[in-house]
Formats: structure tokens, C-alpha cells, sequence
């Protein structure tokens, strides 16, 4: 208890015990009423934060699949390119009778970027019927002998 002096001559005392108990009394609905509301909103945020999370994941795994995609479509359209050439060459040398140097060199390394990128082994079966040519046109034999 305290002891309060509301003016000189009078003297009133004060329980502390009151006050304390309509003070928690007083506190105790608002404690509750924060705890639940923290306890519905959680669940709430929770759920909004993983949506929107959720949502740039998505939207990420979609760029990438997207990406990958295009990559294989890429490598498709550059096999293809590769193959198309190398066929060319081959119809050309063989219609011709001879593979120059420069010409192999060049079928060689198409050749070999397309074999290591995926490509199938009908270029193989062509690539060993090119190199059989000669590497110099067949008149040439000929004039040199004359």
C-alpha cells in the first residue's frame, strides 16, 4: 500500500493490489485479441508469400523450359545445316572424281562438329566413300604424263 497526500492535511491510502488485477484485467481481452489475430493472419501470409514465390517460380521454370527449347531447336536447325552441307560436298566431289586438300579439311571439321553435336551414322558410311577419292582431279594424271 502507498500512501498518497492528496493535499497537506489529508492523507489517503492506495491498494496497489486493485489496480494491478483492472490493469491485467483491463490488458488481458487486447493480449488475446493480438494473439488471434496473429494466429489467423499467419496462416494468411503464409499463403500469400508461397503464391507469389510460387508464382516467380513458376514463371522462372517456364523461362527456362522455354530456353531449353529454343536451345534444341537451335541444335536441330544447326545439325540439319550441317548435314545438308556435308551431303552437298559429297554429291559435288563425287560427281567430280576428286576430294581436294582444302576440301577435306573442311568436310573433316563440319563432319566433325556435326558427329560430336548428335549427328546419326549415314555421314559416317559418306565420310568413308569421300576420303577413298583421290585428292586431285583425274585429267590431271594425264596432262602431267603428256
Amino acid at each position: 500500500m502507498t500512501t498518497i497526500k492528496q493535499n497537506p492535511k489529508e492523507t489517503t491510502e492506495y491498494d496497489h493490489t486493485d489496480q494491478g488485477d483492472s490493469l491485467v484485467d483491463a490488458i488481458t481481452p487486447t493480449l488475446i485479441a493480438v494473439g488471434v489475430v496473429n494466429l489467423l493472419m499467419f496462416p494468411v501470409l503464409a499463403w500469400l508469400i508461397k503464391r507469389m514465390i510460387g508464382t516467380r517460380l513458376d514463371t522462372f521454370d517456364q523461362k527456362r523450359d522455354e530456353a531449353r527449347e529454343q536451345a534444341a531447336a537451335e541444335r536441330r536447325l544447326t545439325l540439319a545445316m550441317a548435314r545438308s552441307q556435308l551431303l552437298d560436298n559429297y554429291e559435288r566431289c563425287m560427281d567430280k572424281g576428286f576430294y581436294s586438300v582444302d576440301e577435306r579439311e573442311v568436310y573433316h571439321e563440319l563432319y566433325e562438329a556435326y558427329h560430336k553435336d548428335g549427328g546419326n551414322g549415314i555421314m559416317t558410311d559418306l565420310r568413308e566413300k569421300i576420303v577413298m577419292l583421290p585428292t586431285e582431279p583425274p585429267d590431271s594424271h594425264r596432262k602431267s604424263d603428256s
